[in-house]
């Protein structure tokens, strides 16, 4: 049944500009563009009024929901005292919205006589998903930070049987159990006492269930690219003359030159909208090739 409704409502603004107009022949224009939206659930299938669990009326369709930690009131993942490993909330909790907060580009252009020269930076802001690179490579113990520092000093006591990793966070040390309401909060925090996880426990037991966790492998959408730069030179009347040719114009160009972004690991580009997790993906890459613009 068709009967999800949903509105989205959002700002577009582009401003375009000549910076620079000289007698020499230098110009240069700038085009940017900026854009933002949000969507929302309006109504839903007749009698119902939650859908997939989580959503109401009203609620943002791009919304986010995971595993995540449970923790103390002032933010301490809760370890369980036996293991020295992180207790997983049994209630999918809310982990941020998929959509970037707004998108932009520059685009700016350089023409001196025969000559031009552009280039493009766009990108997106804001936005979360989870980086699946990230978790089945620390799970399977093949991520280059469990060979360095303290992880890599851990991962050889693994390798001799010692356990020697002690995990962030505090441990209930008065054995009182955790009680959640259907929403997963935590009900019964006036009966806990904490005190700080020093259980020790092989690393790579313990970074199998922090990092199977979806909040342990939150990322920011926030990236941006030098997306194109073009090179070109228009041939001069004075040789196209004495042809049929009426204009040519011979051009260098070079895509998806520079990636920026705190994770490098997945090309975030790839997993617009209301993607919350990256896959085993083929990775962008950069491109140069040459255009020929022949006018008869």
């Amino acid at each position: 049944m068709n009967g999800v409704t949903t509105r989205k409502n959002g700002w577009e603004a582009s401003l375009t500009g000549s910076p620079l107009r000289s007698n020499t022949g230098l110009n240069w224009d700038v085009m940017v563009n900026w854009s933002t939206f949000k969507e929302k659930y309006v109504d839903f299938y007749p009698g119902v009024n939650t859908l997939n669990v989580f959503f109401k009326p009203g609620d943002r369709v791009d919304g986010f929901y995971g595993t995540a930690f449970v923790k103390t009131p002032d933010g301490q993942i809760i370890n369980d005292a036996g293991d020295g490993r992180p207790i997983v909330n049994p209630v999918g909790q809310f982990l941020g919205y998929t959509n970037p907060d707004w998108t932009w580009a520059i685009n700016n252009v350089f023409r001196y006589k025969q000559f031009n020269f552009s280039f493009q930076f766009d990108g997106r802001v804001g936005g979360n998903m989870i980086d699946y690179i990230q978790q089945q490579t620390f799970r399977g113990g093949r991520n280059i930070k469990t060979v360095e520092g303290a992880m890599g000093d851990a991962r050889y006591q693994d390798y001799k049987g010692v356990k020697s990793w002690t995990g962030q966070g505090v441990v209930i040390s008065n054995g009182a159990g955790i009680s959640y309401d259907n929403n997963g909060n935590v009900t019964n925090y006036k009966d806990m006492q904490f005190a700080p996880n020093t259980t020790k426990t092989y690393l790579q037991d313990y970074i199998s269930v922090y990092y199977n966790t979806n909040e342990a492998n939150l990322i920011s959408k926030t990236f941006a690219k030098l997306r194109e730069v073009v090179i070109g030179y228009n041939l001069p009347q004075s040789i196209l003359g004495r042809t049929f040719i009426r204009q040519a114009n011979i051009s260098f160009v070079g895509r998806n030159l520079l990636y920026f972004a705190k994770n490098k690991d997945i090309d975030i580009e790839q997993y617009a909208g209301d993607q919350g997790t990256s896959t085993l993906q083929t990775p962008t890459t950069r491109r140069y090739g040459f255009n020929v613009n022949v006018t008869f």
